[in-house]
């Protein structure tokens, strides 16, 4: 059984949604042209965003790209990201227009702010990923400049470099998005020093020993040379190495290694300079 209430008030819903229609064919046309328009171009935007940022990945060196990103597809994908929020900023433009064309302004203000705040999403992306890279390219230079010096932590003081980079590429990004950052800031800052003091407290009593060789073995090479038979306590025999950390001997009974730090600590004696 139909209800007459209701068939009035749908009806006469439908009478007016088709008098607003007649009355607003053109708006309703430019609209419609808007849309049209600004898909076409935000599709433009996107696709010269995307081959612009892989002509940029091309000029960079092959091999310090492949360092900086952790994955060979990580650059075509932040580039189809970037575009793609480059398009939806286009088409969001548009939207705002065509929505302040048909007499919507609440909803053409709220689409032009969202629209606005895309590009500083765009800028922290752009933030997050150069962080990333420079992160990556930082640690495998740490790690090289490290390991030279023959300490056993170069991959760990490679890797505190890279977070150290990232958290303040991340941090810059999120202020970029416009969010107050001061008691984040702050956190960050406390368990930044704590991490740092204990680490400086365990790399210093455990590396006490290392660095003690790694001085020993740096007096060493001044005073010694490879071929040289020295005597250093009871044990006696010719230098076939110096190494980072110690002195490797052919002794009688077979080869030796002694402690660098011991030719400081311990008297020791060049026996003869001729090569064995």
């Amino acid at each position: 059984m139909e209800n007459p209430e209701l068939v009035g008030v749908i009806r006469e819903s439908l009478f007016e949604l088709a008098a607003w229609l007649r009355s607003h064919q053109l708006k309703l046309l430019g609209a419609v042209a808007l849309l049209a328009l600004g898909w076409g171009l935000g599709l433009v935007m996107r696709a010269i965003v995307s081959r612009v940022l892989h002509a940029i990945g091309r000029m960079v060196p092959g091999r310090l790209l492949r360092r900086g990103l952790p994955r060979p597809t990580l650059e075509r994908e932040v580039s189809d990201i970037l575009g793609l929020i480059v398009f939806w900023a286009v088409v969001l433009f548009f939207v705002a227009a065509a929505a302040n064309l048909l007499g919507l302004p609440l909803l053409g203000s709220s689409l032009s702010g969202l629209g606005l705040y895309v590009p500083r999403i765009l800028a922290a992306v752009l933030i997050g990923v150069a962080g990333l890279v420079i992160g990556n390219l930082a640690r495998d230079a740490a790690t090289a400049a490290a390991g030279a010096t023959g300490t056993p932590f170069a991959p760990a003081i490679g890797q505190i470099v890279r977070a150290g980079i990232m958290v303040a590429a991340g941090l810059i990004a999120v202020a970029e998005l416009g969010i107050d950052i001061t008691l984040l800031t702050s956190l960050l800052s406390v368990t930044l020093l704590a991490v740092l003091g204990a680490f400086s407290l365990a790399f210093g009593l455990g590396a006490r020993g290392a660095v003690s060789n790694i001085i020993g073995a740096h007096y060493v090479r001044q005073t010694f040379e490879v071929g040289q038979r020295v005597r250093i306590g009871d044990i006696e025999g010719t230098i076939t190495a110096i190494t980072a950390t110690a002195v490797v001997l052919q002794a009688t009974g077979g080869q030796v290694v002694i402690p660098a730090r011991l030719f400081g600590e311990t008297t020791s004696m060049l026996v003869s300079g001729g090569r064995e």
